[in-house]
């Protein structure tokens, strides 16, 4: 465990390639060459000495509560907290990635003797793991095709040139956006625009620079909370309710967002009123907004894609369904007519797979792209050409 890293053999191994290659007469090259790499080269096995530390402390973690008995009677009580105790020391220290320490309770519990492995399997991928599923594959289509850089760019060009107003466009924009993707997610797609406009601003502006960043973050962590696709803990939260209170029935898409939407919306509007008093009324020098410089982001976009159309309707669908799949007052919900056994997570995979199997704008009869308009039929994103709306190598990335 405690062995160099492969970094470091792959180093020896050129510096032999080099070396044995190197003329004979020429010793000065030679040495220069020696003396690079030995540069390059790693002072120590760091990483090992951190491996077997974190190793010795999760031993002897293990140890003490082997020994120690917490509750008489629940005598599996120590061990099941050894076990947690030693996987948020594993996350901690990060000495294996992380979806890898996740699995750590699934090897010791059973070994243990504190659930069955049947059992706890169950807690791992149930049926709400399917909605993380659907929520992630929906997302991914949404990135990959630009929808949300228009979206953005469609609310930011009506705000006006008053900075309170263009505030409010990215905080929006952001939350509603990271209603059905992630919160990360919303980030890395909305900061580009939001760079581009601080970077539009003159030098002093830092403090109001630091606070629409905070506006932009907080407004993705708030619009997670509305929806139960928008972060994992919320579908969590929807299997526990079915665990605990089974017969209340069930926890509808729509009854989460009825619960949860106007909380998220008063949050949104506390957080926006507070950045625009503490960064914007009440400094001293005017904000400009250069919104030419929005709609010439607008504008480079083109016309809306084939693509951006397909992700587009098949995402406004499945908004809908997952919000009458059950009933909602008088309304009995359309499952019950369809089939009574779709769960939220079934519908998300029924309107994301076939994404997988929708050819792009550039495979349509020649007939139809003429139809659509040739120029929205390019089929253009990152990565390799694609053949399809979505791939497993765009999953894989």
């Amino acid at each position: 465990l405690c062995q160099a890293p492969s970094s470091f053999v792959a180093m020896a191994a050129a510096a032999a390639e080099v070396t044995s290659t190197v003329p004979q007469d020429d010793n000065a090259k030679a040495e220069d060459c020696e003396a690079q790499l030995e540069q390059k080269a790693p002072s120590g096995p760091a990483g090992g000495r951190t491996l077997c530390i974190v190793l010795a402390l999760s031993a002897l973690v293990l140890l003490i509560f082997l020994l120690v008995d917490l509750d008489p009677k629940y005598p599996q009580a120590s061990k099941g907290l050894a076990v947690m105790l030693i996987t948020a020391l594993w996350w901690v220290t990060e000495i294996v990635p992380l979806s890898i320490t996740s699995l750590l309770p699934m090897a010791l519990y059973p070994l243990l003797g504190v659930v069955k492995a049947s059992a706890l399997a169950g807690k791992f991928f149930k049926g709400t793991s399917f909605l993380f599923i659907a929520g992630f594959f929906i997302g991914l289509a949404v990135e990959r095709w630009g929808l949300h850089t228009r979206f953005v760019c469609m609310v930011v060009t009506r705000a006006g040139r008053r900075v309170e107003f263009l505030i409010a466009g990215f905080m929006i924009s952001t939350w509603l956006l990271s209603m059905w993707i992630s919160n990360t997610a919303t980030i890395l797609c909305i900061m580009p625009m939001a760079k581009a406009f601080l970077d539009s601003l003159p030098p002093g502006q830092e403090r109001f620079q630091s606070g629409f960043l905070l506006a932009v973050g907080y407004a993705a962590t708030i619009g997670g909370l509305a929806t139960p696709v928008g972060t994992p803990t919320n579908g969590i939260f929807m299997d526990q309710f079915s665990i605990f209170w089974p017969a209340a029935g069930e926890f509808s898409f729509a009854t989460f967002c009825g619960c949860a939407m106007p909380l998220s919306a008063l949050l949104l509007m506390a957080v926006y009123v507070m950045v625009c008093a503490a960064y914007v009324w009440r400094g001293s020098a005017s904000i400009s907004v250069n919104q030419d410089m929005f709609k010439e982001i607008q504008g480079d976009l083109g016309r809306v894609s084939f693509e951006q159309m397909v992700v587009a309707a098949d995402l406004l669908l499945l908004i809908v369904l997952w919000f009458t799949a059950s009933p909602i007052n008088d309304f009995k919900g359309w499952k019950r007519e369809v089939a009574t056994e779709l769960d939220s997570g079934a519908i998300g995979l029924i309107f994301t797979l076939p994404l997988f199997l929708f050819p792009c704008g550039r495979w349509l009869p020649a007939w139809v792209q003429r139809m659509l308009g040739e120029d929205r039929c390019r089929s253009l994103c990152e990565g390799p050409v694609p053949n399809y709306i979505m791939d497993w190598e765009a999953v894989k990335s």
